[in-house]
């Protein structure tokens, strides 16, 4: 009963997703991933489409798919 109420997603406040959301000057959208319980692995297999799903404007769309292509 110890998790009563509490999800089992811990976010961390500095996870690889935030630090990669900073680096690229976007770091007012952890709020929505974490809402989500989007981490870095689930990132790397998201779409243009998953991320306009989740509210992600036209601009950071693209600044994150950019970056996450140059990493791979």
């Amino acid at each position: 009963m110890a998790n009563r109420g509490r999800s089992l997603f811990t976010w961390q406040a500095d996870s690889p997703l935030d630090i990669f959301l900073k680096s690229l000057g976007l770091e007012k959208y952890s709020i929505t991933f974490q809402a989500e319980e989007v981490d870095m692995a689930a990132l790397r297999h998201m779409t243009d489409s998953d991320l306009k799903a989740l509210g992600i404007p036209m601009g950071p769309r693209k600044k994150i798919m950019l970056a996450l292509e140059s990493r791979a």
